[in-house]
């Protein structure tokens, strides 16, 4: 994704205990990060996650600060398997 709001952390996931803060159960993984941005704008979360090149989508950080997101983002960087990333959204 080329969106300047957006910054992208690999091998990285946080807020893993309670799936997803809008669709618990995910997204299709047919989704596209463009439509997962629009998705996430609407419902007012701040962190987008991809779980691997062929795993759902999720949208987290809904309330949250970004202060409060990029601790745990810097928590948690690379400690989830490759393909995994998620987008943090200014």
């Amino acid at each position: 994704m080329s969106n300047p709001e957006c910054q992208k952390f690999l091998n990285t996931d946080i807020l893993r205990w309670n799936g997803g803060d809008i669709e618990r159960l995910g997204y299709p993984k047919t989704k596209t990060e463009e439509e997962m941005y629009t998705l996430a704008r609407c419902y007012g979360c701040k962190i987008i996650t991809k779980n691997g090149k062929n795993g759902k989508w999720y949208l987290k950080g809904k309330g949250r600060t970004l202060e409060n997101l990029k601790a745990e983002i810097n928590k948690n960087r690379g400690n989830s398997r490759a393909g995994v990333y998620c987008l943090l959204l200014s």
